[in-house]
């Protein structure tokens, strides 16, 4: 721990209602676009809880870091091998959606270390709490022997493109993905690569 109070830890089961809600965040209307309306009664980070509080898969909470701050958690990170993305079972998606998001999938840097999330509660930003959980991905990076880490971003975020130039992100890539009412953003997702 630091001493402004700010704990960078590996995510636990119990923690996935936090995950959820904060990769959800991270996610900028993907998941809700994917499974809005699959289960009636759920909203999508609902539907993400049970497989972060899992232990297998690559949505597991294991592939996740925390920020915790005052005993709550207040930041997310998850990342785990690109190529896991080719083994994903998405057939309970509705096809339409899975083809609008066509590109996403194919637009990556197989071999390297994908940052699926990462988010920062609003009321905690600004405090350098993205860079250490981005730290954090970095040493599981290198021990896991990958030489770069990549990440998809809206290209219309600004805020989060600026932050991912600082840490030395570079534009590789770009995934078209259409404006959609149930998914507004301008340019598609950007690929960005860094060395670790």
């Amino acid at each position: 721990m630091n001493d402004d109070g700010i704990h960078i830890r590996p995510a636990e089961p119990d923690d996935a209602p936090d995950l959820a809600r904060l990769i959800d965040m991270a996610g900028g209307g993907v998941y809700e676009f994917l499974l809005d309306g699959l289960v009636p009664g759920q909203t999508a980070a609902e539907m993400l809880v049970p497989g972060l509080a899992g232990t297998s898969g690559s949505f597991s909470h294991r592939h996740s870091g925390v920020a915790e701050a005052a005993g709550r958690i207040v930041g997310v990170v998850h990342a785990y091998p690109v190529d896991w993305i080719r083994t994903q079972d998405y057939s309970g998606l509705p096809v339409d959606r899975l083809a609008h998001m066509e590109d996403f999938n194919r637009v990556h840097d197989w071999g390297s270390y994908f940052l699926s999330a990462l988010a920062v509660d609003p009321a905690w930003r600004r405090r350098g709490i993205a860079s250490r959980l981005l730290a954090w991905v970095y040493e599981r990076a290198r021990r896991g022997r990958f030489d770069r880490v990549t990440l998809h971003v809206w290209a219309d975020n600004a805020d989060a493109r600026q932050l991912y130039a600082k840490e030395g992100f570079t534009e590789i890539g770009r995934a078209d993905i259409p404006w959609h009412e149930r998914l507004p953003h301008q340019g598609g997702s950007v690929l960005l690569r860094r060395p670790v």
